[in-house]
């Protein structure tokens, strides 16, 4: 059973005025989003940080996808959303593959082998060694730094969360909205 089935969660004026905002922000509302009606402002706050997180980080697209694929990487819908964005982004899917099954590809560059060592240590919440946190300070800016713990924190509670409602994955028809939605965005409108 569901904790909070989608077709039993009341939309309020409110709670339809943020969702349509985040219609606005993202092309479409997904069923992560719509999971979070029943609190339409705490909707409001944490989709203003996943808009930040998606489209307001100083980090490159294929950049964003490899956190967020790491720090969803055990989360159904999460990886069914990703993946093809990750491919979008100019991912490989043996890329992909590899940080699904908790392993930072090799044939990335070293900032970006970096920026996964540096989320799975994030996610593992043991802190860093400071032979990583000596060489992410040469690869990155202290804001990348912070935008993709931002960027982990943000998916790793909503993946937590998406687990707990048991929210189903939208059908393909419905997910190819968000990938031309996202191949918009990267291209300039």
């Amino acid at each position: 059973m569901k904790l909070l089935p989608l077709d039993q969660v009341a939309e309020s004026a409110e709670s339809r005025a943020v969702l349509d905002r985040v219609a606005a922000s993202r092309g479409w509302v997904s069923n992560a989003m719509r999971s979070l009606t029943a609190a339409p402002e705490g909707l409001r706050v944490f989709s203003a940080v996943g808009h930040y997180g998606r489209y307001g980080t100083e980090l490159s697209e294929p950049q964003r996808e490899l956190v967020i694929l790491i720090t969803g990487r055990g989360v159904p819908y999460a990886v069914a959303h990703h993946t093809p964005l990750g491919l979008q982004a100019g991912l490989s899917q043996a890329q992909i593959d590899a940080v699904i099954a908790g392993r930072t590809p090799g044939d990335l560059d070293a900032a970006d082998r970096l920026l996964c060592d540096y989320v799975f240590a994030f996610l593992a919440g043991q802190g860093l060694a400071p032979e990583l946190a000596t060489e992410l300070n040469q690869h990155f800016t202290p804001r990348q730094i912070t935008d993709i713990a931002l960027l982990a924190g943000y998916y790793l509670a909503l993946g937590t969360m998406l687990l707990a409602f048991g929210v189903e994955v939208e059908p393909p028809d419905i997910l190819a909205i968000e990938l031309k939605w996202q191949r918009k965005q990267n291209l300039g409108g």
